[in-house]
């Protein structure tokens, strides 16, 4: 894989999700140099690909200790410069990516709304930091077209919304493509 069609991505997500680590295991397996950052260790079931570098978060990814947790991981991704930053859940580590996008200028970010997170907690306390982020993603995934449309009515673009199932192998290279565009988008 050339240096035009490989990325640099840095995944925000809990590696105790066998979901989250088949996605890094796609892309690593697809050549890119892929990270995650997870207060989760990863557990048995799914093995982390070789290529993969695995930065463990000291503080939990729920708000408020967000802030502190930001605080470790911003260090780590200004050294990196990810191509991509992609945070899976969008009501912990969506805010953290939020976080390191207006904070730290790192860009693009893309989301992950998982399962209700999005529609349960864009209505607590910290729901101000959902909308705030939302508009901050080039893309926002989730599974549902409920998920999709209360995404919309929170303020991100419909055409930005990239309805696709988190475990399908045919999604994860519609979004490597998306990935890649984004990419040259920014350059």
């Amino acid at each position: 894989m050339d240096n035009k069609t490989k990325l640099k991505l840095c995944l925000l997500a809990g590696a105790a999700d066998e979901l989250n680590l088949k996605w890094a295991n796609y892309f690593a397996k697809r050549g890119h140099e892929v990270h995650i950052f997870s207060h989760d260790q990863v557990k048995g079931g799914t093995a982390l690909d070789k290529g993969i570098r695995f930065h463990h978060l000291l503080f939990p990814v729920k708000y408020p200790l967000t802030y502190l947790t930001f605080f470790q991981a911003q260090l780590s991704l200004m050294s990196l410069k990810p191509d991509i930053i992609h945070a899976i859940n969008m009501s912990d580590y969506g805010i953290l990516a939020g976080l390191v996008c207006r904070i730290g200028r790192l860009k693009p970010i893309t989301l992950t709304a998982v399962g209700t997170d999005i529609l349960h907690d864009a209505h607590t306390s910290h729901g101000w930091a959902i909308k705030h982020v939302l508009p901050l993603s080039k893309v926002v995934t989730c599974d549902t077209d409920e998920i999709a449309l209360d995404m919309v009515k929170l303020g991100m673009k419909e055409d930005h919304i990239f309805l696709m199932s988190r475990s399908g192998e045919l999604d994860l290279s519609r979004l490597e493509a998306t990935y890649l565009a984004m990419r040259k988008t920014r350059r």
